[in-house]
């Protein structure tokens, strides 16, 4: 059995979804602290035996410590993310006014590439790109995919300075070389033909990191870049103070051709 849950996370005018997922007995993700009394219905009136986390980001594990101290079930990421969990978060402003900060709490590396359910069996392949303890799980037979932040949006014109566009384009062609059509995103939920819109965002993010290379080779600076390839500032490059801006997405690539 799969089950979606939105929580409706808004702040300072915005308005930002989160998904967590059940699969049979597991909990993908247990969303941010902001939503904690959504999450704590959910736990408790589901029969969750595990938690299973795409990454380490508050949005994802922001409900992980509460689990950890009220029950007894094992949590697993993957090993990359479980020092970044075995800390609080100190997070910026505007990432604390959306998500919250969460408690420190300590998950199971994950050190086996299947992760079986009742009723599924997932590929776990490693998406490094937003994060570098990012994961997908992929159900081949089932054709299904969760992507955690893999997808987000076809088109994105602007990242966090801790992301990496070539990392990401990686990733994305590795999860299309298994069989599926559909994915649970974490921040848009259930994608009948996620496949193809992920398909759609790699040839985009290919297509601008190539325009990229080729600017910066002709001798433009990152600044110069931004402006002629993504000119637009959107709300919330302004609220996050430009932590998240499409210079970082320009230098990203440059950085993985100097």
């Amino acid at each position: 059995m799969i089950q979606s849950f939105k929580l409706n996370v808004q702040t300072m005018g915005q308005k930002m979804p989160v998904y967590i997922f059940r699969v049979d007995d597991v909990l993908i993700d247990t969303g941010p602290y902001s939503m904690k009394n959504e999450v704590r219905k959910i736990v408790k009136e589901l029969p969750i035996q595990r938690v299973i986390h795409t990454h380490h980001h508050e949005d994802h594990t922001g409900n992980s410590s509460w689990i950890e101290r009220f029950y007894s079930i094992p949590q697993w990421i993957h090993p990359l993310g479980v020092q970044k969990c075995s800390h609080s978060t100190k997070l910026p402003f505007y990432r604390a006014m959306f998500w919250h900060n969460r408690q420190a709490f300590h998950p199971l590396p994950l050190k086996e590439d299947v992760f079986k359910t009742a009723e599924h069996s997932f590929q776990i392949v490693h998406t490094p790109g937003h994060a570098d303890d990012h994961i997908v799980l992929i159900d081949e037979e089932k054709g299904i995919c969760f992507s955690g932040d893999l997808y987000l949006f076809h088109s994105p014109t602007s990242n966090f300075s801790f992301e990496s566009v070539p990392e990401l384009i990686r990733s994305i062609d590795r999860t299309l070389q298994y069989s599926f059509q559909e994915v649970y995103c974490s921040h848009q939920g259930y994608l009948k033909q996620g496949r193809k819109l992920l398909e759609k965002k790699l040839a985009y993010l290919q297509n601008l990191q190539e325009a990229v290379m080729i600017a910066h080779l002709e001798g433009k600076t990152a600044k110069e870049i931004r402006k002629h390839l993504l000119p637009k500032n959107k709300l919330f490059q302004y609220i996050s103070l430009f932590e998240n801006s499409p210079v970082h997405t320009v230098k990203s690539i440059i950085k993985e051709i100097s």
